[in-house]
């Protein structure tokens, strides 16, 4: 009797691949915090997740886009949604000839043809202004990522479109898309925890960690601990309950549940002690109460109610309450410590003098805008002249082009060519947005309702309050994706049926259907 191939294939499927990967994954861990290692480690991972990906790629990007993750094994830690963008794009390419018919496109042709707009606009920025200047790949200046945002965030607008989702999957995903961003905490976390998870950094961005990180130095810090990291948590919280029941669904008092986590969120939002995101909630809270029509319902009572309790119980505590709630409250008529007050002040002030500096810049980057690209020189000099007393705070952040304004952050860096794409691209996303709201699928009316509410309080508090280009663009451009592809396109209004008089047989009671005839769609 002959010999059994299988182990005779086991041995020969150990020598070429099993042992070969043991000896490559022993030599990495030999030093794991190098650079080469992790990114070792990293192209690893992504080869044995191209199956995983390959059947739900579509899935784990609409769940990276609010997600705080860092692709930390790649030149510059992009985040995970930059390198999720290009490969479910590139899967969605590859795949769609053999899915045929069953793939529908879902774009809106006036969307798609503004991203691509701003995209060129991008392109042409750069390439005026420069080059990319990665300094990863030794260019002298700094400002190409976010270029690679911006672009991106085009990459992954068309990865969401190239996908129609279920009617299932798109009532899940629809609000699991906003839930994401609680991951922003697990960094503050991991600083809580001590050295010994410093680790968890090369996939969680340090940004929410800084000011937790300056609290031991008060002319650092300011006085306050900022736990930044709670405000993306309270809001993904929010989000997640008013896509999924809505303003008048947290307010039911048959599942109180909701308004508990709903107020345990607001809570986080003004534990991170940052005006603007009180201001965000309002604007947002305004938008769903008129939309969902609740000022003509018990509910507004309930409103008002909740309301009065409040104002009472900060007029009576505001004073008490932590520093970094005070500050969150400051432009409020309520009585707070007075280092809450100046440092609000003393922010809005340097912002202020900041702005009234880049306006004069508007007439040189008119036609060409500035661009991204930032002198590291500069930027150095910059920073020694405002510890030495001869420069104001805002001169860092205008020469590193963080405006914090909108239109600033538009017209800079791209100019009239830039201001003309994105208000062609934030008109196409109201569009699509309002059509899926008023005329979707009845059983989305929720999630498309708070999508549009949502893109109408950022958009005036991008406008008005804060914004910034490249972050605000995928934000725009993730959640009108996502939009589309979970109701297969744009919806449009029904058309009336006209019965063609014509269709009726004289002298006779037959309907058009009876006597053979078909009426006329105007």
């Amino acid at each position: 009797m002959l010999p059994s191939s299988k182990p005779f294939l086991g041995t020969l499927f150990a020598t070429i691949f099993v042992i070969p990967l043991a000896i490559l994954v022993g030599f990495l861990l030999a030093d794991p915090t190098d650079f080469t290692s992790m990114v070792g480690f990293g192209l690893l991972f992504l080869f044995f997740s191209i199956p995983f990906l390959i059947y739900l790629h579509h899935t784990v990007l609409i769940l990276s886009c609010t997600a705080f993750i860092n692709a930390f094994f790649l030149p510059g830690e992009p985040q995970m949604w930059m390198l999720l963008a290009g490969l479910s794009f590139l899967i969605s390419i590859i795949s769609r000839p053999l899915h045929g018919q069953t793939q529908t496109y879902c774009g809106n042709p006036s969307l798609d043809l503004s991203v691509v707009f701003m995209m060129a606009v991008v392109l042409f920025t750069m390439k005026a202004t420069g080059g990319t200047g990665f300094n990863i790949l030794g260019a002298q200046v700094f400002g190409g990522r976010r270029y690679i945002t911006m672009l991106a965030a085009v990459v992954g607008y068309f990865a969401l479109i190239l996908n129609p989702l279920s009617l299932e999957k798109a009532k899940s995903l629809g609000s699991m898309f906003w839930l994401m961003s609680c991951s922003s905490i697990l960094g503050n976390l991991a600083f809580a925890l001590g050295p010994s998870f410093y680790f968890l950094f090369y996939l969680f961005p340090v940004d929410f960690v800084i000011s937790q990180a300056n609290a031991d130095n008060i002319t650092l810090s300011g006085g306050f601990v900022r736990l930044s990291g709670l405000a993306p948590l309270g809001f993904g919280l929010l989000y997640w309950l008013l896509a999924r029941f809505g303003l008048a669904g947290i307010l039911d008092w048959r599942k109180s549940w909701r308004l508990s986590v709903a107020l345990l969120s607001l809570l986080f939002i003004l534990m991170a002690g940052f005006r603007s995101n009180l201001i965000l909630l309002m604007l947002l809270f305004m938008a769903l109460f008129f939309m969902e029509k609740l000022h003509r319902t018990i509910y507004a009572a309930i409103l008002v109610g909740l309301l009065l309790l409040s104002s009472s119980f900060l007029i009576a505590f505001s004073d008490r309450m932590p520093l970094t709630i005070q500050r969150s409250l400051s432009f409020l008529p309520l009585k707070v410590e007075t280092v809450a007050k100046a440092d609000a002040e003393g922010s809005l002030n340097w912002r202020l003098d900041m702005w009234r500096v880049v306006v004069t810049d508007i007439p040189r980057y008119f036609w060409v805008g500035k661009g991204f690209s930032i002198n590291p020189t500069d930027l150095y000099f910059s920073q020694i002249a405002l510890r030495r007393g001869f420069y104001s705070p805002s001169e860092a952040a205008r020469l590193a082009g963080d405006y914090h304004n909108g239109p600033l952050s538009v017209i800079i860096p791209f100019g009239i060519l830039g201001v003309i794409g994105f208000v062609w691209f934030l008109t196409s996303v109201y569009w699509v947005l309002r059509n899926n709201y008023k005329y979707g699928h009845p059983e989305l009316r929720k999630l498309n309702r708070f999508f549009l509410g949502f893109f109408i309080a950022r958009l005036i508090f991008f406008l008005v309050f804060f914004g910034a280009a490249t972050s605000d663009f995928w934000l725009f451009a993730s959640i009108a994706g996502l939009n589309l592809s979970m109701n297969r396109g744009m919806a449009r209004a029904p058309q009336p049926i006209q019965i063609n008089p014509q269709s009726t047989l004289a002298g006779t009671d037959e309907s058009p259907a009876v006597a053979g005839k078909i009426p006329v769609l105007v």
